[in-house]
Order: structure tokens, then sequence, then C-alpha cells
């Protein structure tokens, strides 16, 4: 029988007292961790073992009065009994030892009492572990984490004690937990919402925190205090979270369902709320603008398609535009929380610079619940505009209802099939203040009643009134009203031939309708977790006078093409989402959590453009067409519409681009894994982004015809009146496109304790960022160096071959780029210090390289590649409206014999426009006022049969923008749920994408001046 001791049962008052009656499991084979008690109060002992090597172990609590330790000593060597061994031990308080004794050790019989001591009841708590107190700061993307102090009234802390997280909403149990030597633990990866702690602890009242709120992204810690057991009994207290971070670097806000349901939200658009983060910036949005609101953020002076977009942790970016305008909306209903991660978010985080953005979904919840609601705004309800008022005119119409409701809650009994969350919105918009549906041009031409040929010459004093010009103007529109028939393009009152103020407002529309749907459910025992999530969303939006100029791009912000002087046609702009995830969470171990998720993002947007309709001289109702006006063009079996009339005081007409259509299905798939070893939380994971962008983009297949003042004495609106274009940008060709895009993402994240005060965070990510590809081989290069040195600087994909073009040949990778992919390595280096150890004071900083997915824009541009899309841009003689682009122009359009305008047909690869095989030449003879010049290799001028050349070029060496980001900030917590913050965010971007110049003036010197010729 091994040698056994004891410590018998002496109660008086002051002293410690040691229990009999219950056995401890022996930690090692020669030494022990003794609990006793002071007065109701848990000590510990620190043992030494009986071959006098010290031994620091776990500590083990009194679970309440009336019970003791046993324990058997035995050699180290031998593992045999020993008995009549001296022990050291030490009674400790927070940081000192406060009395020493001797206690003798006895085999299998009573032995000594505690030693006594008087003093009052101050003891702490000081439990010893053989390895350090690991704080986990692991959390996901889409997911945050809780750590946790356990400690005893008197500040000690309390180990070995059990910890269970509840997500309060479901009253599932989603993880457990014991606290370490330290009185620590930690739950990675946790879903955001709000969670119950519960702890137990043998010797404790068992005490329940509520209300223990998890952010995306964001570590959440806490400070539990429990009580020593007098009477049996649960307690339920109020934990206490800390609100200054200590464990990581990252700047930025987390924003919760309260706060976006309690602050107004005109058009329910929560992204409106994304500037409530330090850095973020954005206009401020109009309230009666159509739309959903869009807001183009700026993060610490970062480009907004620098921005990255998640739901659920899954990419939501649009990669046509890189802005929020068509990204997946959910309406605020919906929304948990968000996060904007602004400044040295770690490396489980990649793809952009700028701002990071993720929204998290709600999930139904163990009891029944669901809201109705509407928003209403009239013309009843609404005030005039202050400066309307003062001019005496009356408010313009704005009309909005916003409607709609949710339910969540348990599928079957005691949710044995999950919980499911619905949500339906929908929007009904009317409004005539916001851009594109009111014109207001203090410079328009007052136009006669009489719009003949002969009034027109006469109050404009022109030699001659071109054909297209005049049906235009003497077409009734019913864009200016809905009398039957129309209206003329209005007139002002005063003097024809004069300029005058001419204004008008009609309403816009925009409806939406979406709905969600979400789905939770817990398996095998609370180790894993499956979530889905569905969002659907149609909306669209008419603008009576929408229809902008060269800006006026499919996905980008119509608002800056928008001007309020121009006589800008209708434009239908309908925009369908659909969003899918698919998350699972499993629990390997307390340690050792892995997150998977899928996600599907479909974007599909079009522009469309909408003839007005009306009559022209008398005849029947039609929509307004090229056809109408007799306009003879080579895109006509593309587009109906007409030209857009730029004069230098307005435009007319519709958008320069043929109605566009684009569609993205993009998928994603990320994982993260957790492992929490020691004082280290790891983190490993990866991610593939596949991009699949099928896009029609007629890019300015309608033409643009540009007016302006000239050295004969005409104005602008005199040119216009004669058809003299000074200058045009026209287009024809192929304009369907399908482009392809791989991305790779692999990272390593390791958050260091370091010291209980001092947190590092380190990390390494790498990126393979896919250079974009057009399936169908639309896209052609312009290589300069190739060109500035006698090569052929025509780059096209090796694809390019399987067209069967005559004189099209291809080489090299589809992309026309030299490399396929741009491959990054980003280090994330970053601190955080309690500054005095009570987590009310923090410094933190850091630095990383971040890089940036750009959007499909930049290949876009090499879709402008003759003979793919060739470009007109000469003007011509008055009279040529009818055949601007035409081959068939008459005579007096002609120069050689051919319209140096000329196009092919829609929806052809004209092997007459497959440029030349030639040599670049810049600055013939040093003369840099001319342009460069383009020599086939046969020694003939010139690339196409009759007009210059229109070039877009790409750097061939794929390179994505990187960032250089540091950070250092200062926070305090003053109290009373207010908190400082001074900080200092830097960036360094290189690589931006621009368009320039290329081909730049030489720099003047002595021997090389620069001349100019000509006047």
């Amino acid at each position: 029988m091994p040698a056994m001791f004891s410590y018998p049962h002496r109660q008086k008052s002051g002293q410690i007292t040691c229990y009999l009656n219950r056995t401890y499991h022996v930690l090692t084979t020669h030494a022990y961790d003794i609990p006793c008690q002071l007065c109701y109060f848990p000590v510990s002992w620190r043992a030494i073992s009986p071959v006098h090597t010290p031994a620091i172990l776990r500590g083990s609590l009194v679970p309440e009065l009336g019970f003791g330790v046993h324990g058997a000593s035995r050699s180290q060597s031998s593992f045999k009994p020993v008995a009549q061994r001296v022990l050291r031990f030490s009674v400790l308080g927070s940081n000192s030892v406060t009395k020493m004794g001797v206690m003798l050790q006895k085999g299998a019989t009573n032995g000594e009492e505690c030693m006594s001591r008087s003093g009052k009841n101050s003891v702490l708590l000081v439990l010893l572990g053989w390895f350090l107190a690991t704080l986990a700061f692991a959390q996901g993307g889409a997911t945050g984490a809780i750590t946790g102090t356990v400690q005893d009234p008197t500040g000690a802390v309390v180990a070995n004690a059990e910890v269970r997280i509840v997500n309060q909403d479901t009253g599932v149990v989603t993880r457990t937990a014991k606290t370490d030597a330290n009185g620590s633990f930690t739950a990675p990866l946790l879903p955001a919402g709000t969670y119950t702690v519960t702890v137990s602890s043998p010797g404790f009242q068992e005490g329940k925190f509520t209300d223990i709120g998890v952010r995306v992204t964001e570590t959440t810690r806490m400070s539990a205090r429990v009580a020593p057991l007098r009477v049996l009994e649960k307690i339920e207290v109020q934990a206490e979270v800390q609100q200054v971070e200590t464990t990581s670097a990252t700047t930025g806000q987390a924003i919760d369902s309260a706060t976006i349901r309690e602050l107004p939200l005109a058009t329910q658009n929560f992204e409106q709320l994304l500037t409530l983060s330090t850095g973020a910036q954005s206009d401020l949005n109009a309230s009666a603008q159509l739309g959903r609101g869009n807001v183009r953020v700026i993060v610490n002076g970062q480009r907004e398609d620098n921005n990255n977009y998640l739901i659920e942790g899954i990419s939501a970016t649009d990669y046509n535009v890189a802005q929020a305008t068509n990204i997946p909306l959910p309406n605020p209903d919906v929304i948990q929380q968000f996060k904007v991660q602004t400044s040295l978010y770690d490396a489980s985080q990649g793809r952009n610079s700028g701002g990071n953005m993720n929204a998290i979904l709600k999930s139904g919840t163990r009891e029944f619940h669901g809201d109705g609601y509407e928003f209403l705004r009239n013309d009843v309800f609404n005030a005039n505009d202050y400066f309307l008022n003062r001019s005496g005119l009356k408010r313009p119409s704005v009309k909005q209802n916003i409607f709609g409701g949710s339910l969540g809650g348990p599928i079957a009994s005691d949710a044995k099939l999950g919980f499911f969350f619905v949500n339906y919105q929908g929007t009904r918009q009317r409004s005539g203040l916001s851009p594109g549906t009111q014109i207001s041009n203090p410079g328009f031409p007052v136009l006669p009643t009489d719009r003949s040929d002969a009034a027109l010459m006469a109050a404009f004093n022109v030699p001659t009134i071109d054909p297209v010009v005049h049906d235009l103007l003497n077409f009734k529109s019913d864009q200016f009203g809905n009398s039957s028939g129309g209206y003329l393009i209005p007139s002002i009152p005063g003097v024809p031939g004069t300029t005058g103020q001419f204004i008008i407002s009609k309403p816009g529309k925009f409806t939406d309708d979406q709905f969600t749907t979400n789905w939770d459910k817990e398996f095998n025992g609370g180790n894993d977790k499956l979530s889905a999530r569905f969002f659907f969303s149609d909306s669209e939006q008419v603008l009576p006078f929408g229809a902008g100029g060269l800006q006026a791009s499919l996905g980008g912000t119509l608002g800056t093409s928008i001007a309020a002087s121009d006589l800008n046609f209708p434009l239908d702009l309908p925009v369908h989402n659909r969003l899918f995830t698919l998350n699972e969470t499993h629990l390997l171990s307390n340690s050792v959590v892995n997150d998977v998720r899928f996600g599907y993002n479909r974007i599909n947007d079009s522009l469309v453009n909408i003839e007005p309709v009306g009559t022209l001289n008398g005849g029947s109702v039609a929509p307004l067409t090229a056809a109408l006006l007799g306009i003879d063009r080579p895109t006509n079996n593309v587009t109906k519409d007409i030209y857009k009339f730029t004069l230098s005081s307005f435009q007319l007409g519709p958008t320069p681009f043929a109605d566009q259509y684009q569609t993205q299905n993009n998928f994603s798939f990320v994982d993260n894994l957790s492992w929490v070893r020691g004082n280290h939380t790891w983190r490993f994971g990866g991610e593939f982004t596949r991009v699949n962008l099928d896009k029609l983009f007629p890019q300015v297949f309608n033409g643009q015809l540009f007016f302006v003042p000239t050295s004969d004495g005409n104005n602008d609106f005199q040119n216009f009146l004669q058809g003299a274009a000074q200058a045009s940008f026209g287009g024809s060709g192929i304009s369907n496109h399908e482009y392809r895009s791989n991305n790779f993402g692999f990272f390593v994240q390791d958050d260091w304790k370091m010291r209980r005060s001092l947190t590092l965070n380190l990390g390494l990510r790498t990126e393979m960022f896919g250079a974009f590809y057009d399936k169908l081989c639309h896209i052609g290069n312009f290589d300069l160096a190739a060109g500035n040195s006698g090569q052929d600087p025509f780059v096209y994909g090796g694809c390019a071959n399987g067209l069967k073009v005559p004189g099209l040949g291809g080489r090299g990778n589809d992309s026309t780029m030299s490399n396929n992919y741009s491959t990054t390595i980003g280090p994330r280096v970053g601190f955080a210090w309690d500054l005095l150890n009570d987590h009310k004071t923090s410094l933190r900083g850091g630095f990383g390289m971040y890089y940036v997915r750009e959007d499909v824009g930049t290949v876009d541009q090499l879709s402008f590649q003759a003979p793919y899309l060739p470009i007109a841009g000469l003007g011509n003689n008055p009279g040529c409206l009818t055949a601007f682009f035409s081959a068939n122009a008459p005579a007096n359009c002609q120069q050689n014999g051919a319209n140096p305008n000329a196009l092919p047909v829609a929806g052809t690869i004209d092997p007459n426009f497959v440029p030349c095989s030639g040599a670049l030449q810049s600055f013939q003879n040093g003369d840099t006022t001319t342009f460069p010049a383009y020599t086939c290799a046969n020694g003939s001028a010139g690339v196409l049969p009759s007009q210059d050349l229109f070039v877009l070029a790409v750097p061939r060496h794929y390179i994505v923008p990187s960032t250089q980001a540091w950070n250092l900030t200062f926070q305090r917590d003053l109290g009373k749920n207010w908190i400082v913050e001074i900080g200092y965010i830097g960036n360094h971007t290189i690589h931006l994408r621009e368009t320039r110049t290329n081909v730049q003036s030489r720099l003047a010197t002595a021997a090389n001046p620069i001349f100019v010729t000509g006047t």
C-alpha cells in the first residue's frame, strides 16, 4: 500500500484548514498540489517532491466544506512508496508567500494539522500550471472568438473550471472548454452572435454570464468572477467584457443589428453605415436619390476599387466594376452585424488592400420571432427644399414605400431539423430629385415654334439643316410629357437663336424585391454545425433623363456621368442578384476547429437604352430609332438607337454604348483551421475563387458625335444644325466576351501570447491572381516596346488562330500577357500591448503588405483592338449624319474615295481591319508635335484601309497593385462606455492602374531642342 498523507479537519477562526474524504488523482509520480481553505476562501499549495525536485502543478480546488485530499508519495526512480519525508509548503498570496511551515508525511494514519494562521480573509487563490495559459485569437473572416479568465471574488484565477458556451438565440451548446492553470479559456471560430457563458468548478457556485457578444473577425475578452460555495446554488451574473482591443493590431469597427436598426437609413442600405469606422469616408448620399442609396467608400485614402466585400465570409465583390453598385445587398432586417477592417488585417484576409467589409446574416432562434414593417415617404410628408421655397417653386415629387417582414424559429420540436430565418422586402420609389430625373440648363438654345428648315436656318443663321437633325427637332416625344403624340424637344421663352434657362423634372422609378432564406443545424453532438444562406434580389431603376456620356459604362456609378444640363434619353438599369453560401464548422477537439465555406455569387445587370416614343411629321406613334431618322449605320443590326450628340453646352440622345448585358457566376471555396497550442494560436487556410464573367459590351456602337465652336465663327449648335461633327467616337465589330480568372490564396497566422500583456500577430499570405482571359479570344494587345524596336507590336493570344480570320495570327497566352498569374508574398506583423495589464489601456501597431484583385476593366480595354472592335474618331463635312460610319457614305462625305469613319458590320470580324505587320515610328525627324506613325512592313502607310489607328495598350507583364500598410494606435477606456482612440495609419501603393499617353514628349536639351511646327 502506498504511503498516504492526510490533513485533519480543524475548524478555527483564522486558521488554514485542509480536509479529508476526497481523493485527487496524482498529477506526477512524485509531487502534489494540496488545496486547502482559509475561512471559506480556497487557497493553493505549491508542493516540493520528496526527492527535492521542485514541481509546479495544476491547482485543484476544494469542492465544498468537509472534503479534502489524499495522495501517495512514491520514489521518482523506482515508483515505490516513500514515507517519513518532509514536505515544505507555502501559502501563496496574489504575489508573495505569506506563511512558511513544515509538515511531516506519515503512512496511512492521520497526520498533522494544517498550520494555523491569524488574520483576515484576504488570501488570494493562485492556480499554478505546468504550462502558460493560452489566450486564443482564432477567428476567421466570418467568425469571432471568446477568450476569458475565471477568477474568485479576490481576483485570483480559478483553474480547471468547466466552461460551457451556449448560443443565446438557439439555446445550443456551441463550445465546451476548461480553464488552464492561469484560469484562462478560449473558444475559437464562433459564429457572430450573442452567447451565455456558464462556469462551474468544485467549491464555487455556478456562474452564468449572459449577453456576451461575438463580433465578426474580433475576439471578445471577458472576465468571469465566481463566488465560493456556501449553499448549493446557481447564480446569474454579468461578465465584465473588455472594450479595449488588447489582442490584435487590426483597426476597424463592428456594427451590430441594434445600431443598424436604430440609425436612420433613408433607403435601407446598411452600407451607408460603413463610414462609422474610423478612416472610412464617402460622399453624402442624397435621401431622395433613386435606387439602393449606393455609397462610394474610401478607406484610409485607398481607391474605392481596392475594397473587398464579403457576405458570410464569401466574396460578394463585383469583378466587372469593383464598386458596391451591383453587389448583393441584403436589407437591414437581415443583417446580424457587419465589420469593416480598415488597416492591418491579418493573413486570413486578402484580395484587396483597402477596406475589408464582411456582413453576417441572421439565424433562426429557439423561439419564433417575426416582424412586419413599412417605411413611407410621400408628397404630403415631405418638406420643400429651402431654395425652391424661396423661388416660389413647388417641391418635386418624392414617393417611397419600403415594406417587408421576417420570421425565424425552430424547425420541428426541439429544433430537431435546425433553425430557419426568412425575410422579404419590397421597395417602390418615385423621385424627381434624383440624378437623371431633371434637367436644368441656363444656356439652352431658344428654338422657334416653326421647326421647318427655313425657320431654323433663319433663326440660327446657317446655310443648311442636316436631315437627321431636322427630323430629331421635329419629333414629338413622350419624354417631355404624356400628352397624346408627345411634345417637341422643349423650347423656352425668348428670341429664337438666342439662349435661355430650361428646367424640367420627371420622376424616375425604382423597384426591388428581395428574399432571404437561412438555415442552421448542429450535428454529431454539437461537434458539427451546418449553415446555409440564400439571397435573391431583382431590382430595376428607370431614369427619364439618365443616359449619360462616355462614362455611362455598365456597372459604373452613373451619378458621375449624368449632368443635369443634358437632354439624355431614358435609361433602364435592371440588376439581378443571387447569393448562396454553405458553411460547415467541425470541432476536432477543444483546441482544433476547422471552418470550411462554399459560396456562389451571381450578378446579372444590364444597361438598356429606352427609345422615346412619339410621332414624326404627323405620322403614327413609334419609338425614336436610327431607322426613323434615316441613319444608315453598320451597327443597326445590333442597336436601334440614334447617335449621342455632344455639344459644348449640353448632350442629346442615348448613351454612346448600345445595350449592355453582363452575367457573373463566381465560385468561392474557403477553409480555415484553428489550432490552439500552448501560448500560440495557429491558423492555416486557403481559398480559391473562380470568376466567370460573360459580357455583351458593344462599346460606342451607337456612336458619339462632337460639335464645338469652329474658326469659321459657327458655335456648337450651328455646327450641330448642319451636321458638321468635328470629331466622333464610334465602334463596331465583335462585342461578346467570356472572361475567366482563377485566383488562389494560402496563409499561416500565429497569434502569440508572448507575455500576459503582450500579443504578437505574425502572419504570411501568398496569393496567385489569375490574369483575365477571354474564352472567345476577342481581345488583343499592343506591345509598345516591340513597336519601338521595329517588331510587330500587335499581340493576340494563341486562341486567335482558331478564329480562322485571314491575316490574324496568335501567339502566347490567351490573356495576351507574358505571365498568366501575378504571384504575391504578403507578410503581416503586428503587436498589441496591454500597457497597464488591466485591459483598459493598449498600444497597438504593425506592418503588412497587401495586394489588389483588380476588376476586368483593364482587359475590357483590350477589346477595342482591331480587328475585333475598330474605332472611328474623325469628323466630317456638313450633311453626313445619315451615313457617318457607313462605307456607303455620299461622295461629299468621302476622302480619297472612302469614308474615313467607315466601320465593319457589327457581329463580324472583317479581315480588312486586321492590322498589318509593321513598326511604330515615334516623332519622325524629332518633331514632337506630330502623331507617331505606323508603317506596314511592305512600306505602305497606315494600318487600316482608310482610317487612323486607335490603340489601347496594357503592359504585358501582369502585376497587381501592392500596398505597404502600417499603423500605430493608442486606446484608453474612459469608463461609462467611452473609449478614446488615437492613431496613425499609413499606406504606400504602387502599380496602380491608370490610363496615360505612353508616347511622351522628349526632354529638350541643347543638343536636341524641342521645336514646334505649324500655327
